[in-house]
């Protein structure tokens, strides 16, 4: 059971450090397409163009914050399993 939850918390912590980094890659890429623009003049279907990329990026931003989140209170959760677990089997002993 040991080696399944240590398995589960390695993977919840990769799932947490991929979602932190690709949240931030999307959160870069929205601030490039801002940047990139450059006071230039554009017309509506190129606009509305960048606002669905907007929209998109920000979509992806969001659920990589909410993937995130799940990960880490999920690792707290094995973390605290794993904690009450140990402590049932030493007061066995004692």
């Amino acid at each position: 059971m040991l080696a399944l939850s240590a398995l589960a918390m390695a993977n919840y912590t990769t799932m947490a450090n991929n979602m932190a980094f690709i949240g931030m890659m999307a959160n870069n890429a929205r601030l490039g397409l801002i940047s990139g623009l450059n006071g230039q003049s554009f017309s509506n279907q190129q606009l509305s163009a960048l606002s669905a990329m907007d929209t998109q990026l920000e979509i992806d931003a969001l659920m990589c914050g909410f993937q995130y989140k799940y990960a880490k209170k999920m690792l707290e959760q094995m973390k605290k399993l794993q904690k009450d677990n140990i402590e049932r089997s030493f007061s066995i002993f004692a």
